[in-house]
């Protein structure tokens, strides 16, 4: 399960305040790209190719087939100038 860190958490509350999108969510989607495999993270309340979805304290995560089992125990999380997305065995992934 993909979870958010209390800062996460309060940083994306924020930004959906800001927005005035109250089902505003996380959709990851698994990426090929020039330089390799990766993820691609966006808000959005219109997801679009997710398979799966999660909810970590009032927020959906929706997820592709590839990300469901490889970002088991990733932690959305904010580090004071953007979110990014952890994961013990992957590089960090920043985005928005």
């Amino acid at each position: 399960m993909i979870r958010f860190s209390d800062a996460g958490l309060q940083a994306f509350q924020r930004e959906r305040a800001r927005l005035a999108k109250p089902a505003l969510g996380v959709q990851i989607a698994f990426a090929y790209g020039c330089g390799g495999a990766g993820f691609r993270v966006t808000f959005t309340d219109d997801p679009t190719d997710h398979h799966t979805v999660q909810e970590d304290r009032g927020v959906r995560l929706w997820l592709d087939s590839q990300c469901t089992a490889g970002l088991d125990g990733a932690v959305i999380d904010h580090d004071g100038t953007g979110f990014v997305l952890r994961h013990p065995d992957a590089a960090i992934v920043e985005f928005c």
